[in-house]
């Protein structure tokens, strides 16, 4: 970069921070910190789902472009940082990279720690650092280098002794397509969700949804199959390399009729942790279900078949009780 960051290119510049601190999270804990971007700029830059614990880390970045006397210094609205419990990430945006100390702090300590003031009548926070920490700083036990960013948010890089075996996103058809679409579309309807997904696509979930006022999130996988009035069953193939069970992730399986140009008013709503009770392994490297669309199903069926007009008030309704 020949120039300075300009006032003009503040946007452009804490996007590309945030692709940066991602990718730093992804690569020093080789995979087992999975980041889900947002669909709709709702307080919360990144969802970054820890694999090791099945725990979702809500994360906020902040940054900036240039030290002032040696240091970084930061000023946050006080109504941005309402819940104490996202993580705030924050450094210095340099050419080709990030600093070499980043902050990383609950928004519950940094509140704590921060000068507080008032612009306009608005409250503010603001706090400021050194890339070298002195050892008086008040901020010196959430500060870290760059390098070991991962570390912060409970992944241990020394216990990494290998790197994990890539796991490759399956091809997506047309069809899948247009079943993550209508789930989407239905699920932000609810005022109340804000949705995520994933950078890149390595895991079961490939769609988190994080209830605004619980702050409890669910993990969505999206099957869509094609079904038809003659034919209201199909196969629902499941990638057994990187299926993961967990109380926090379900399966959502819509039937598409092709010939009408519609989705089946039936769909399926099933929690992973069942599904290796229900689904036989094709021999293949995948894991594969019947998706039945009227009630000739299999029995356990029933329990899990829901009208597709009640998805987005099930999947609410996991979000607030989970």
């Amino acid at each position: 970069m020949d120039a300075p960051w300009t006032g003009a290119e503040t946007s452009a510049s804490c996007q590309v921070f945030e692709f940066r601190a991602w990718a730093l999270l992804g690569e020093q804990s080789r995979g087992s910190l999975h980041v889900f971007l947002p669909l709709t700029d709702r307080g919360v830059d990144g969802l970054v789902h820890r694999l090791t614990d099945d725990r979702y880390v809500l994360v906020q970045a902040k940054m900036r472009t240039r030290l002032v006397d040696g240091e970084v210094h930061l000023v946050v609205w006080a109504d941005s940082i309402a819940d104490d419990n996202v993580l705030i990430v924050e450094g210095l945006l340099v050419d080709g990279g990030v600093g070499p100390t980043c902050l990383v702090v609950p928004a519950g300590d940094f509140k704590r720690l921060a000068n507080t003031s008032s612009d306009q009548g608005k409250p503010i926070y603001s706090m400021e650092f050194g890339m070298r920490p002195r050892s008086d700083s008040r901020w010196l036990q959430w500060l870290v280098p760059q390098e070991r960013l991962a570390g912060r948010l409970g992944v241990a890089v020394e216990a990494l002794a290998e790197a994990s075996e890539e796991l490759r996103p399956e091809w997506r058809s047309d069809v899948g397509f247009l079943g993550e679409s209508e789930v989407v579309r239905r699920l932000a309807e609810a005022g109340d969700l804000n949705l995520f997904r994933p950078f890149p696509d390595l895991e079961t979930v490939e769609l988190a949804v994080l209830h605004l006022i619980t702050r409890r999130v669910v993990g969505l996988q999206n099957k869509t199959v094609d079904v038809s009035q003659a034919k209201l069953r199909a196969t629902v193939n499941i990638r057994g390399l990187s299926f993961r069970s967990s109380p926090t992730t379900f399966f959502a399986v819509l039937g598409w009729l092709r010939d009408e140009s519609r989705f089946h008013e039936r769909c399926m709503l099933i929690p992973s942790e069942k599904v290796r009770e229900f689904a036989h392994d094709d021999g293949h490297g995948h894991l594969e279900l019947e998706f039945h669309a009227d009630s000739a199903g299999p029995a356990w069926q029933d329990e899990y078949q829901i009208p597709l007009g009640e998805l987005r008030q099930r999947v609410t309704l996991l979000v607030e009780t989970t």
